[in-house]
């Protein structure tokens, strides 16, 4: 696998993924416990903006640092202050010189007692992982739908992370299956995906190919945050966020999260759209 999350960390989708999140895991300790969370694609656990490697694509530039320049929005306002609190510790006082992924974010804001697995697959990101998590997670070098899959059978209440690179050709087809993996098993589950946001073609498609096989459909929530009108597919055009059995009060959340991002980072035609399937 090629693909190496540092050349995107803190752009807009990382902010609007983990602004919710968050708010997931604030909504679910207020009710749930103990949790499992485990997050099929965790990259490296957090990642150095001033690596050259990863600067070059300048998407922190756009993201995370051009929101930290401004007056940033309620929705945005814990991640903001977290990125802000975890800089500080790491001595940077005046700049944004790391960036946390959802591990680490997900470590620092479960309690004590719940459980994090991580699961990543290149060698460097594997090795970078296990260093920053362990012992507070489990790192994991295993495909991460298989152990989303397995893991189902935990008597805990389950959070998945799942949020593929979508640079293997078959990442739709497994998203599908190991949802229906895990819901067969636990139908209760909580789970949030990451898609990219190219065409509607491609994400109706998956959609249609979802109805088909969940039987029954479970609760959700789809959001679509539309930088700029779908018009290249060539282009990331926004991203999409499903939660699939969210928590009560969850949708107001998700959808000032979605229309935040927009109106921070999105062009002249942008929209945010929050809907259940």
């Amino acid at each position: 696998m090629n693909y190496r999350h540092g050349f995107h960390a803190g752009n807009f989708a990382d902010l609007a993924k983990h602004a919710a999140v968050l708010t997931l895991l604030r909504l679910i300790r207020e009710a749930e416990d103990p949790l499992l969370v485990v997050d099929t694609h965790a990259g490296a656990g957090f990642y150095d903006l001033s690596n050259p490697d990863f600067a070059r694509s300048k998407e922190a530039e756009a993201g995370i640092k051009y929101l930290m320049s401004q007056e940033v929005p309620d929705s945005l306002q814990p991640l903001a202050s977290y990125v802000r609190a975890k800089n500080l510790k790491a001595g940077f006082r005046d700049v944004v010189g790391i960036y946390p992924g959802s591990p680490v974010l997900v470590l620092d804001h479960i309690r004590q007692g719940d459980q994090y697995i991580g699961c990543e697959l290149r060698d460097d990101d594997f090795n970078l992982l296990r260093e920053r998590i362990e012992p507070r997670g489990k790192a994991l070098k295993e495909d991460g739908y298989q152990v989303a899959i397995d893991s189902a059978g935990s008597p805990r209440s389950l959070f998945y992370l799942v949020d593929p690179p979508f640079e293997r050709g078959d990442d739709y087809d497994n998203l599908t299956s190991t949802l229906q993996g895990i819901l067969s098993r636990k139908a209760d589950a909580r789970v949030l995906i990451w898609l990219p946001l190219k065409d509607l073609e491609t994400f109706d498609a998956w959609l249609r190919g979802l109805e088909r096989t969940l039987d029954p459909m479970p609760a959700n929530l789809i959001a679509e945050l539309r930088l700029r009108p779908l018009w290249n597919p060539m282009k990331m055009n926004g991203c999409v966020l499903m939660a699939v059995n969210p928590p009560k009060n969850f949708a107001l959340h998700l959808k000032s999260i979605a229309e935040d991002v927009v109106r921070v980072f999105g062009e002249v035609g942008g929209q945010a759209r929050v809907w259940s399937l």
